[in-house]
């Protein structure tokens, strides 16, 4: 491998000379080679960082270090894109399913991540990986870099009105694979390639929120909210052991679920609940309980739908965490927001 560490030349590459794609590995930082999935419309990488965790070793007698050694290898990899109605709820299966575990068919036309609202109360302790790919065309050459073992550490959806569903996956990952970076010739794999499927974003437009009232579990629909965003933290770590330089493998910590909306104030029943929970004991803190019916146990959902597709977002165990209000002056809407925790989620795909 020639060892080059600046360009002989002077050039300026952009976007798009860039692509992006993923595979799900079958054992955590098994590289895949099949790339065939795309994070979703306008798929943009944030940041991509690789530490080698280097250190000095220095030596009496000098103010200069003697020698460096390097550390841990560990990297990572922030992705932002536009939530579509075919593709992009396929990352959904690093929060919930285990590393190695049989995936869920990807395959057919309805998905859900879990099978069950709840399910991540027995298991999920290895969060399932995936390798990477990030090309880069430069000239005649390919810049090819493999991340493998990424795990989602944290995935948001947020929209508001007049903008699109957009989504941001912070993660991180054990390898970057040592083959050569750059190959003499050849092209990258445009994003196209990697998944020909026409995809059609959600948008504000598509939303629709709704919230349990009372005992009975019932979903009752928000109307004229302003914005809303969700959070899925896995809070995953990477593991290292003895004799590599690498994570071996990974494993999750709480699963952290949770979010905000913002809607005109019509009562005070938002407010009202803010205020009951903090009188509660911590037994009963959490309404509405669970009823018979589809909606058991489901204290909020979100579901974005174009035509026969959509995106259902259920959070059991809903406790609102903070109100706050804003308007209250002349001439101004009223308007409440209110920040939620969520004990369990469970995400419903018809595409």
């Amino acid at each position: 491998m020639t060892q080059n560490v600046a360009s002989t030349t002077s050039q300026v590459f952009t976007g798009g000379s860039v692509s992006v794609g993923y595979g799900y590995e079958t054992a955590f930082g098994t590289a895949q080679s099949t790339i065939d999935k795309i994070f979703g419309l306008n798929t943009k990488v944030t940041s991509l960082t690789l530490n080698t965790s280097q250190v000095s070793l220095n030596k009496l007698g000098q103010v200069e270090p003697t020698k460096f050694y390097f550390g841990q290898q560990s990297g990572s990899l922030g992705v932002g894109f536009v939530l579509d109605d075919e593709e992009s709820h396929r990352i959904f299966r690093c929060l919930y399913e285990n590393s190695g575990s049989t995936p869920q068919t990807q395959s057919g036309s309805s998905f859900a991540y879990p099978s069950s609202l709840g399910e991540n109360t027995t298991g999920v302790k290895t969060p399932a990986s995936i390798t990477t790919r990030v090309q880069i065309q430069n000239g005649s050459k390919v810049l090819t870099r493999s991340l493998q073992g990424c795990i989602v550490n944290n995935l948001s959806l947020s929209t508001s009105i007049g903008e699109t569903v957009n989504a941001t996956v912070d993660m991180m990952f054990a390898e970057e694979s040592t083959a050569d970076v750059e190959a003499d010739t050849g092209t990258i794999t445009a994003q196209t390639a990697i998944n020909s499927a026409t995809l059609t974003p959600y948008t504000f437009a598509h939303g629709e929120l709704k919230v349990g009232t009372g005992t009975s579990g019932v979903l009752t629909k928000v109307f004229d909210v302003q914005d809303i965003d969700v959070s899925f933290a896995t809070n995953a770590e990477l593991l290292f052991g003895l004799g590599k330089h690498y994570a071996q493998n990974a494993f999750r910590k709480v699963f952290d679920v949770g979010g905000r909306f913002k809607t005109t104030i019509k009562d005070g029943a938002l407010l009202q609940y803010v205020i009951n929970q903090s009188i509660k004991t911590l037994e009963t803190e959490t309404v509405p309980q669970p009823a018979s019916g589809s909606t058991a146990g489901i204290g909020l959902q979100l579901v974005f739908t174009n035509g026969s597709k959509s995106i259902t977002i259920d959070f059991g165990g809903v406790s609102l965490t903070d109100h706050s209000a804003s308007g209250l002056e002349p001439n101004e809407v009223l308007f409440e927001e209110v920040n939620f925790k969520a004990k369990s989620s469970k995400i419903t795909v018809s595409s």
